[in-house]
């Protein structure tokens, strides 16, 4: 991400509209006591929210500022338990085996696999939930193919750690669901 970048998202995140979070992150199971989630490109926080909804600590990093002010404004009692963080994603720093859960939505940057890879507690687990090229232009989305998965691309990229959920859905807009651990034995 560029100066580029911030300056693009700022005005995207001018007026109110965190929506609701994906389903895939309210379906999660409660958070183990004390357990540290980081919700990557968190914009206004609507998976944030379910995230503390479902016990989780959050580190809420997003390049925007006026996106953190929204989700600060709608916590209401998950202030305590959130870290909210305006960073670049390429150059902020992620401590190595920090968290307990990792989520992505609607976002992606291929160069931080290692990093977040690396971000991963042993038994930790990855979600990513974003947009699939399947040969259609998606309605929604990114059309940069750099910011789209490949079909089965996390399946690969990750193929070392328990795949939990891996699935595809077509439509005017195709998405990618995957969830897995990390190994228990690898930092």
């Amino acid at each position: 991400m560029t100066i580029q970048d911030r300056t693009r998202w700022e005005p995207r995140h001018e007026a109110q509209k965190a929506g609701e979070p994906r389903a895939s992150v309210t379906r999660l199971a409660p958070a183990p006591a004390g357990a540290l989630a980081l919700d990557l490109a968190c914009g206004q926080g609507r998976n944030t929210r379910a995230l503390l909804a479902a016990g989780y600590r959050v580190v809420a990093l997003d390049i925007s500022l006026n996106a953190l002010r929204h989700l600060r404004s709608l916590e209401a009692g998950g202030a305590a338990r959130t870290l909210c963080v305006q960073a670049d994603v390429d150059c902020w720093p992620l401590r190595p085996a920090a968290f307990d859960l990792v989520v992505l939505s609607d976002f992606l940057d291929r160069r931080l696999y290692s990093t977040l890879r690396a971000a991963l507690r042993p038994g930790g687990q990855m979600l990513i939930d974003t947009f699939v090229d399947l040969g259609h232009p998606n309605a929604e989305g990114p059309s940069n193919p750099d910011h789209v998965l490949r079909p089965r691309e996390l399946s690969r990229v990750f193929r070392d750690f328990e795949i939990l959920e891996d699935s595809q859905q077509d439509g005017p807009t195709a998405r990618a669901l995957f969830r897995a651990r990390k190994p228990a034995n690898r930092r």
